[in-house]
């Protein structure tokens, strides 16, 4: 029987397609140690030292195949169950922010459902949100701050004439507060620097300042008392 030729015209019959993919498809297929097992028809015992020799190392490509492919779902089970952690915290992060700062963030939806990628977008946005809507607040904590410092400043090189500053700034606060938020909404005081750690260290700074200037003031009215005391026992 001559060997059939496919022709142009011979692709064009769906049956002969079939046949010359199958082909190609077993043609392109790896044969394994089993393959050639029963390719040669025979027990390994009966194997030839060459046929031996290319049935191990079918068998260890085989076996080097299957540990890479263990090796590849084991990560891929890792990476999906630390994946699962970081949505699970970063869920619990969001539930929690949205409890504590329900202003503007009811109207953002979370869900457990949701990617990790898209999770930490809406605590960037809730972020932003708590930010801007207390960022007058930490202006001010700034300004009193800067006022405190400035009054330890001037006060070590025995300049007292701005003693009293911060104190004046804290009593009219309610007047400076409407102030500095319409500067920050009409984007006078840039606002997108100041992160939930940024604002703690602010105003744990401004306490410190105030706490250190408290006790120096305790200090000194402690002097007077005991220079008086030992002026009226003179």
């Amino acid at each position: 029987m001559s060997e059939e030729i496919i022709t142009l015209d011979s692709l064009k019959n769906t049956e002969n397609i079939e046949k010359s993919v199958s082909f190609e498809v077993e043609d392109d297929k790896e044969e394994t140690h089993l393959d050639y097992k029963k390719r040669l028809n025979k027990k390994v015992s009966e194997f030839t030292d060459e046929e031996k020799s290319t049935y191990n190392k079918l068998a260890g490509k085989n076996k080097r195949k299957v540990d890479k492919e263990e090796e590849v779902n084991k990560k891929s089970e890792e990476e999906e169950k630390l994946n699962e952690e970081q949505k699970n915290n970063m869920y619990n992060q969001l539930f929690v922010l949205k409890q504590k700062f329900p202003d503007n963030t009811s109207d953002i939806h979370i869900d457990k459902e949701m990617s990790l990628k898209i999770l930490k977008e809406k605590k960037s946005l809730i972020l932003q949100i708590i930010t801007t809507k207390n960022s007058e607040n930490v202006v001010f904590e700034t300004l009193l701050l800067v006022a405190r410092t400035g009054e330890r400043g001037l006060d070590s090189f025995g300049v007292q004439h701005l003693n009293g500053y911060a104190n004046n700034l804290m009593d009219s606060k309610d007047d400076i507060i409407p102030i500095l938020k319409e500067m920050v909404d009409l984007g006078d005081i840039d606002t997108s620097m100041m992160t939930p750690n940024l604002r703690l260290m602010i105003i744990m700074s401004s306490c410190a300042v105030r706490t250190i200037q408290e006790n120096s003031d305790k200090k000194n009215s402690q002097s007077v008392v005991d220079s008086l005391d030992m002026d009226s026992h003179a």
